[in-house]
């Protein structure tokens, strides 16, 4: 488990998991603001494979990841697309440290929830419609304008 990879910018991902209209808004235990589920990418690991990882670990959901609304995957003999996150973004967590974020739309089938041991017994998982994220965007603080933004566009982006 590499936590800090670069003393100063660590590459992570995160995942707006959606299953029937509702998407996931895990609680982070130390900021205190409602994001995706997400981590740092392990070494040997690429983008997606950290972004289902994380989800699993975080959460307990299987998920298949969705591209953009245009994106293909077009596969040749020597490459393998992997599928494009929906934002990337670049974020400060402190004075000596920031992240840059892929940010991923995925769907699964079922809202049942699991968090692998060694996970935060209290971190708090939410699944929240359009409305209930409408009403959290007015009146949670915890909720930031980007977070509003991403899931939302998962939403729209898996139906």
């Amino acid at each position: 488990y590499m936590a800090h990879n670069n003393y100063y910018l660590d590459l992570t991902a995160e995942t707006y998991v959606v299953h029937d209209g509702a998407v996931l808004l895990r609680l982070h235990e130390k900021y205190k603001m409602w994001i995706a589920p997400g981590g740092h990418i392990d070494a040997g690991e690429d983008a997606n494979e950290a972004a289902l990882r994380e989800l699993f670990e975080e959460a307990g959901v299987r998920a298949m990841l969705i591209g953009p609304a245009d994106w293909q995957q077009e596969d040749t003999a020597n490459n393998r697309d992997l599928v494009p996150p929906i934002y990337l973004n670049r974020h400060r967590i402190s004075d000596t440290h920031e992240h840059s974020s892929f940010v991923f739309a995925a769907v699964t089938d079922s809202r049942e929830l699991a968090p692998q041991p060694g996970e935060h017994p209290d971190a708090e998982l939410r699944w929240v419609n359009r409305e209930e994220l409408l009403d959290m965007k007015n009146n949670d603080d915890r909720l930031q304008p980007e977070t509003y933004r991403y899931a939302l566009k998962a939403l729209d982006l898996v139906g």
